[in-house]
């Protein structure tokens, strides 16, 4: 009896494991809605139109620190960021001067029901991963003559949902300044009448707040290194 309980225990152990493998690999569609209310601009100033994905880096903001040179430029850091990320959905075509808190086309809803307000489509596969950083990142790119010619990255303080949980709420954002922490470019919460502005850089380089967020990231990284060493 104790040796089929074994054999019992083992078999269940192993549905687990392989339950939680295929649960990890099959993409899972989220309900998800999502808003501009910042106004988004160039360097300088400059009025432009932007694409902004939302995702998340699968090492984290501590892999921000170990990337090469090939990612110092504007254009680099896209192809850089885009080899090492996971995107939610892309928001392409945005008019970043245009963009106002009180105009429905800068609010998204991606769910199961087409007559929902704003609604965009139906769900989206959620990019939770059980093994790479979840925490949710905006990434905002501006194209000049074919080539990203300025980015900006901008972290919310939250981590995407593993929406395999029964208890999952579904991921609900906004674009603003004072609801992200600017990685790369600049976030401005005071501007714009008090709706904030983002702006975004030619020359990837973090600011003093970024380093601070950087260096407690990489803080985090190196003491749970120790712990599992």
């Amino acid at each position: 009896m104790k040796k089929i309980l074994k054999l019992l225990t083992v078999a269940g152990l192993g549905l687990s494991i392989n339950l939680s493998s295929v649960i990890a690999q099959t993409p899972i569609a989220t309900e998800t809605s999502v808003s501009l209310l910042s106004k988004i601009q160039r360097e300088g100033g400059a009025d432009g139109t932007f694409t902004i994905s939302f995702g998340s880096l699968n090492g984290g903001l501590a892999s921000l620190l170990n990337k090469d040179s090939s990612a110092d430029g504007a254009a680099g850091f896209a192809t850089w960021y885009g080899a090492n990320s996971r995107t939610l959905l892309t928001w392409s075509g945005v008019t970043g001067s245009a963009v106002d808190p009180d105009d429905n086309a800068f609010y998204k809803n991606y769910s199961a029901n087409p007559s929902a307000e704003n609604y965009a489509g139906g769900p989206v596969n959620s990019i939770w991963s059980s093994t790479a950083d979840n925490r949710a990142l905006a990434f905002v790119t501006y194209e000049f003559g074919g080539s990203v010619g300025e980015i900006g990255l901008y972290a919310f303080d939250f981590a995407w949902e593993n929406p395999a949980q029964a208890d999952f709420p579904g991921n609900i954002f906004t674009l603003a300044a004072n609801n992200v922490q600017a990685v790369y470019g600049l976030s401005d919460s005071n501007a714009n009448g008090g709706n904030g502005s983002l702006t975004t850089s030619s020359v990837p380089e973090p600011s003093s707040a970024s380093l601070m967020l950087l260096g407690a990231v990489s803080l985090v990284a190196l003491r749970r290194l120790r712990k599992n060493v």
